[in-house]
């Protein structure tokens, strides 16, 4: 029974959408499989079939033909089905609304964000599928604009982890005089990391330690430990270095996805964040030149300390320059990636991924495939 109760499912659903209404599927803007599909190579008996599509994939008319065939261009999968024109059966499709990462997008999709004229924004080429990852939240988002290109549960409220420390470090940068102040460390690293498993740059009460090498140690190695200093000596209080974070986030950023309850990122109730909310994080952090240095260096020695950063990325993705790794129980691996390729910056958020590196270069490389910018 289910075998035949799958594909009515899903053309009755394809029926209900405004694109079908369409008399003729070659005017429709796209097409969805009623079925396990071939894709042939010609529009007669003789030709080749490329491989077989299954039930409701996504492609997009191009022409008819009097044997029945449309051809047919097809985006891929993003894994062992590639992109490119073919040839279906009319009787195998059915007029469709366009695929989940388009509709998904502020470029183009059914969120598509209005622009200006004079608004430097990218441009997608042929549509081709996103790469199958395994985080469950992806943001992909355009510097220069803004918008997400595509996301997978952008907006989902999620623990952050230490990529908190994008908001505990441009607060810094805000509110410090100067960065060459010494403060006196009060916080301990090698007790909150026997307490609570914190990562640490390795702070002991009675030194004194710079702002910004506080920084180099908040960014790079994740102390939790220069998280807490940071907040202490900034704030006024702990709890009005915090109240800045979330003014950071809703007053200035217009974020409605997050919320602060400590400087480090440590799982707590109330305590959340989205991948599209770290990449627009992300974007205001990397407006900082100190910000942007430090991000973008693999070590940094000062005052005694070697800090080593834990963002695979650089020095392994070309043009990579940032951001920030987190990983709690709570939000398993986290990364918010930024890349450079001819003067265009592209930010990757991966939240909840088995493998961060993998998950974001891949969203990476499709980006500059996807997209291009005048």
């Amino acid at each position: 029974m289910l075998r035949w109760l799958l594909p009515l499912c899903v053309a009755v659903w394809m029926a209900a959408t405004p694109a079908a209404q369409a008399r003729d599927a070659r005017s429709a803007d796209w097409l969805r499989t009623v079925r396990d599909t071939p894709l042939w190579s010609g529009s007669d008996a003789a030709s080749v079939q490329f491989t077989l599509l299954p039930l409701g994939s996504f492609l997009q008319p191009r022409a008819g033909s009097d044997t029945g065939r449309l051809l047919v261009y097809y985006p891929g999968d993003g894994g062992s089905r590639q992109a490119g024109l073919a040839w279906v059966a009319g009787q195998d499709v059915a007029p469709s609304g366009p695929p989940p990462w388009i509709v998904s997008s502020e470029l183009d999709g059914d969120n598509a964000a209005p622009v200006s004229d004079d608004e430097s924004v990218p441009q997608r080429t042929l549509p081709v599928a996103p790469p199958p990852v395994t985080a469950a939240e992806v943001a992909v988002v355009d510097d220069a604009s803004g918008l997400l290109l595509y996301g997978a549960n952008p907006h989902a409220r999620e623990a952050p982890a230490s990529t908190t420390k994008i908001a505990t470090a441009v607060v810094t940068l805000e509110h410090a005089a100067d960065l060459d102040q010494p403060v006196r460390v009060s916080v301990d690293g090698l007790k909150m990391a026997a307490t609570d498993g914190s990562s640490i740059m390795g702070l002991s009460p009675g030194q004194h330690v710079t702002l910004e090498t506080l920084l180099d140690g908040l960014l790079l190695p994740s102390g939790n430990d220069a998280a807490e200093q940071l907040a202490i000596s900034v704030g006024e209080s702990r709890a009005s270095f915090v109240d800045w974070m979330n003014a950071l986030a809703t007053d200035e950023l217009g974020l409605r996805d997050t919320h602060f309850v400590n400087p480090s990122g440590l799982d707590a109730d109330g305590h959340y964040s989205s991948a599209y909310d770290l990449a627009q994080l992300a974007r205001r952090a990397m407006r900082e030149d100190v910000f942007r240095e430090i991000v973008a260096t693999p070590e940094i020695r000062a005052e005694g300390f070697v800090l080593v950063g834990h963002n695979p990325l650089i020095g392994v993705y070309p043009g990579a320059d940032g951001v920030k790794t987190g990983t709690t129980d709570d939000a398993g691996k986290v990364l918010v990636g930024s890349a450079m390729r001819n003067g265009r910056r592209v930010y990757v958020v991966v939240m909840h991924s088995d493998d961060i590196q993998t998950d974001t270069a891949a969203l990476l490389d499709w980006a500059w495939q996807e997209f291009s910018w005048s």
